[in-house]
């Protein structure tokens, strides 16, 4: 009994250790490499403090109207406080919450004081770069003609390089893959977008033909609060809520309206409760749903593009309090943004 009492506990100490080498990083579990002024009440609560003024000062830069979200740095700055408040609550102290903290800062403070915001995105606190193919294509699109239309999603794209990079230096490739996995979908994203920004040539007119009546082109936002199309946690078609589908049905009656239907883009986002593995396969499940709910309703399949963005871009921020308030407070970020692009006869 000895002898088995002592395999048992041999061969528990190797897989403990077997843990411990990996480097796979759990939420919650303060990391073995973090440095000790990292991970002490002061530091963890500064943290939280910049994070709330950095948040409140971006949004302000808006909502004066002196930056559009669609600026390159104001969306950089905005991706790097989000990457910065995702592993502030995953608890890494490892410093990476400081860093990307940090590079927010300095694009928030340029557009402030209307100085020139730096321009590369630096692999901070030992992030590794990865994937020379998808730093090739970041590069390539900041130098095409039609970078103007898609340089918010640039930016973050550049700073999800990073992240992933940060990731595989934590626990290597398996912790890094679902991070690679979310920046391929953006680069394939943004190349689609970049495509169908490029100017449609002018035709000459033809002499004594009347001009035919130009198309209007529209561009419009539909927010669909995911409480309204699912239950809780919930996202299969036959699990949408009434309210969802009405709002979905009006949707698509609009859409076979339009003399023609450039694209529709899906993206659906979930709440920073749960693991970012959950709520990205949540956020992209509901998107999925909402996709195949308006080709069954006559939508054509081609033009619909969906993706899952887990709990990226937040519309609040809430502090920590009892679930049942902190989830009422999170409710806005769970959601389902529609963008439709196409043109209507004047």
């Amino acid at each position: 009994m000895r002898v088995l009492e002592s395999i048992c506990i041999i061969a528990a100490v190797l897989v403990l250790a077997a843990c411990t080498a990996s480097g796979e990083r759990r939420a919650g579990v303060v990391p073995p490499y973090a440095s000790g002024d990292r991970i002490t009440d002061e530091a963890i609560r500064a943290d939280f403090e910049s994070i709330e003024t950095l948040q409140s000062r971006l949004a302000r830069l808006n909502r004066a109207g002196a930056v559009p979200t669609s600026n390159y740095h104001w969306s950089k700055a905005q991706c790097w406080l989000d990457m910065a408040r995702h592993n502030y609550h995953e608890n890494d102290r490892s410093g990476i919450v400081e860093s990307t903290l940090e590079q927010s800062a300095g694009l928030i403070r340029a557009l402030e004081t209307g100085a020139m915001p730096a321009g590369e995105t630096p692999l901070v606190s030992g992030s590794v770069r990865l994937r020379d193919d998808l730093w090739d294509k970041a590069a390539g699109f900041k130098r095409h003609s039609q970078f103007a239309c898609v340089a918010a999603q640039v930016a973050c794209f550049e700073v999800q390089l990073v992240w992933m990079g940060h990731e595989y230096q934590e626990g290597g490739w398996r912790h890094a893959n679902p991070y690679i996995g979310i920046a391929e979908q953006m680069s394939a994203r943004i190349e689609r977008d970049i495509e169908a920004c490029k100017p449609v040539p002018a035709l000459a007119p033809v002499a004594a033909v009347p001009a035919p009546v130009a198309p209007a082109l529209i561009n419009e936002r539909l927010v669909l609060s995911a409480d309204a199309l699912f239950g809780f946690d919930k996202s299969g078609r036959d699990e949408m809520l009434p309210e969802g589908r009405t709002k979905l049905d009006e949707f698509a009656a609009r859409v076979k309206q339009l003399a023609r239907v450039e694209r529709i883009s899906l993206v659906g986002y979930a709440d920073r409760l749960g693991s970012r593995e959950h709520n990205l396969a949540l956020s992209t499940a509901r998107a999925k749903t909402v996709r195949d709910h308006l080709v069954a309703l006559g939508v054509a399949p081609e033009v619909i593009q969906f993706e899952g963005r887990g709990a990226a871009n937040p519309v609040v921020m809430c502090r920590d309090q009892p679930m049942a308030t902190l989830k009422a407070c999170l409710q806005p970020n769970r959601r389902v943004e529609i963008d439709l692009a196409g043109s209507v006869l004047r």
